[in-house]
């Protein structure tokens, strides 16, 4: 299982991160132009490509629904207007995105449409992935890059390759296109104007809000589930909700069954364990 992340940008190039299963990135490449993009996606035979920039201009006005359902979550992002309003300079980066999700089509990779992910190409917003992973905005207190490299960092990922914030970008859109083939999907807005895909199966109901300060600098960004089910949850928290009822029904099952077999083995006349002496 392999992602290539690419993180767009005009006069400095792109900024590629290639890692598989194990997050370790094993390609990192910085002002990179379209013909590396062609020749990492060959070379490299990705399993998914995921691209930090819009996929198409909207529908009609100033934006998209997909960045405007980040806002309502308090994840902001740079608004793609519709093609009559993308004229100016400012918005060249993501002329250089489209280009992106073009050669990544001629390579096999046409962008997501709904179906399958697997062999496609998708949009994500590094700053989005990381709140979600994180579950809060970042601390007032800390940068940006170092914020984003604990985020990486929590979830497995070696960072040491990664010396520049492109680069640390590349690498959330390569992970996030990991935790996607994993089934950690969900995706905002309309499919006719481009989605932004982040790596959870759910978003919450309410917004996100600035991570506590001495939280962030003494206790990990996520935990599994205290149940076992294989979910995360935000600490000092230790179950999903309604997930602690879960875990004591389990542990009175196994009380229930202990005391079965205790009496079994008096019955019998058999020893106890040494342990239970």
């Amino acid at each position: 299982m392999r992602s290539l992340g690419i993180d767009v940008g005009v006069g400095k190039g792109l900024d590629l991160v290639m890692m598989d299963g194990s997050r370790v990135p094993f390609l990192v490449a910085t002002h990179a132009n379209l013909e590396d993009v062609r020749r990492a996606i060959e070379e490299g035979k990705p399993d998914i490509v995921a691209v930090d920039a819009p996929s198409a201009w909207a529908a009609t006005g100033k934006s998209r629904l997909t960045e405007n359902q980040l806002a309502q979550l308090n994840i902001h992002a740079f608004r793609t207007p519709s093609k009559g309003h993308g004229g100016a300079t400012q918005f060249d980066w993501m002329r250089s995105g489209f280009e992106v999700f073009k050669v990544a089509a001629a390579c096999g990779f046409p962008l997501f449409n709904g179906g399958q992910w697997k062999g496609r190409t998708i949009e994500v917003f590094p700053h989005a992935t990381a709140t979600v992973l994180a579950g809060c905005l970042r601390p007032k207190s800390m940068r940006k890059r170092p914020w984003r490299e604990r985020v990486l960092r929590s979830q497995g990922v070696r960072t040491a390759e990664l010396t520049t914030l492109d680069g640390v970008d590349a690498a959330l859109a390569a992970l996030t296109g990991i935790l996607v083939l994993e089934g950690h999907h969900t995706y905002l807005g309309d499919l006719k104007e481009g989605v932004i895909v982040v790596p959870a199966r759910t978003l919450p109901a309410a917004r996100y809000r600035a991570g506590q300060d001495e939280v962030a600098a003494t206790m990990p960004l996520f935990v599994d589930c205290a149940c076992g089910c294989g979910r995360q949850v935000r600490p000092p928290r230790e179950f999903a909700r309604g997930h602690d009822a879960k875990r004591k029904s389990g542990l009175w099952d196994q009380v229930r069954r202990g005391r079965e077999a205790e009496t079994e083995l008096r019955r019998r006349k058999w020893e106890m364990p040494p342990e239970t002496r």
